[in-house]
């Protein structure tokens, strides 16, 4: 059997510390207007009540980064997902409308890919760094990279929770040095992220592929997990016992390990209705530690996981 510690061989170099509150690191230089580019986001609503009566009511949502790339002089050479709210904007006749977005829990799935892009070039860095707050664009169903054609549904604009409390902001480094992960590894945001403080036994989160190695793939997945599957393994102390490793689930941007699925494209995390490997299976096994250290004799969270559909895949 492999050790965890072979498991877990993940030298996060390239990882900015953005811890919140405090100012982000990068394991590179972001100077002010750089990376000059339009930039699309993913939007991962959460779970809230459909702003029918409201139309005015701001969407809590994860927003993820549309679509990284490894290339050095890329303006997309990060891999983003950050909290935010958008408020959509009136019409010249001064009506507003709602979003026309399924939104969870009383749609249960998102089925379609739905992005919000800002129109005009702007410096990501400029973002990273803190200086860009909100954005004006567009929001629609589809992208550039679905198989139907994206149709605009709204104009908005998207406020950045602050401080900028980033889930994740990797650069992504093609240097060979780099060691490709040999397990799937999925960084985990709630749908709900008061769902400890609301008692709910079985979570729903969206999981972001960890894009790390060159070549490599950009997934987004919607998954369901039943707190009563978790197990804390190896928990001796007051430390490391359940209760604290669900809270660090709970928090945005956590690293799960499916220690039983090989890290290629063709093994990704799929619904069991899919054509994947993994289909066969009703929910897979997903281990998170409490640190990177990983070692044999480490405390951590093993839990079941459901997955319910694939949001997003480029290649």
């Amino acid at each position: 059997m492999m050790s965890m510690s072979a498991l877990l061989f993940c030298v996060f170099l390239v990882f900015a510390s953005l811890a919140h509150g405090a100012p982000p690191h990068y394991p590179v230089p972001i100077p002010p207007g750089g990376r000059l580019s339009v930039h699309g986001w993913l939007i991962l609503p959460w779970e809230q009540v459909a702003p029918i009566k409201n139309a005015s009511a701001p969407i809590h949502a994860w927003f993820v980064h549309h679509t990284p790339e490894f290339w050095p002089d890329s303006p997309h050479n990060f891999q983003i997902i950050l909290g935010g709210a958008m408020h959509v904007m009136s019409t010249h006749e001064n009506i507003t409308y709602p979003i026309d977005l399924p939104y969870p829990p009383s749609s249960p799935l998102l089925a379609n890919e739905y992005t919000f892009t800002p129109p005009d070039p702007f410096p990501l860095n400029d973002l990273l760094g803190g200086q860009i707050t909100s954005l004006v664009g567009v929001v629609y169903n589809g992208s550039f990279d679905t198989t139907y054609e994206r149709s605009a549904i709204a104009l908005a604009t998207l406020y950045l929770d602050q401080p900028l409390p980033y889930a994740t902001a990797t650069y992504l480094n093609m240097s060979t040095a780099i060691i490709p992960f040999k397990t799937q590894q999925y960084y985990s945001y709630p749908r709900n992220p008061l769902f400890l403080n609301q008692k709910d036994p079985s979570p729903h989160f969206y999981l972001s592929h960890a894009i790390h190695a060159a070549p490599d793939f950009d997934q987004v997945i919607h998954v369901e997990m039943p707190l009563s599957s978790c197990v804390c393994t190896n928990c001796h102390d007051a430390s490391h016992q359940l209760p604290s490793f669900l809270a660090l689930a709970s928090q945005p941007g956590a690293m799960w390990l499916f220690p039983d699925i090989p890290n290629t494209l063709e093994a990704r995390l799929m619904p069991s209705s899919s054509s994947s490997p993994s289909s066969s299976l009703s929910s897979v096994s997903a281990i998170l530690f409490d640190d990177e250290n990983g070692e044999d004799d480490s405390a951590y969270l093993d839990c079941q996981m459901k997955v319910l559909e694939e949001i997003h895949c480029v290649v």
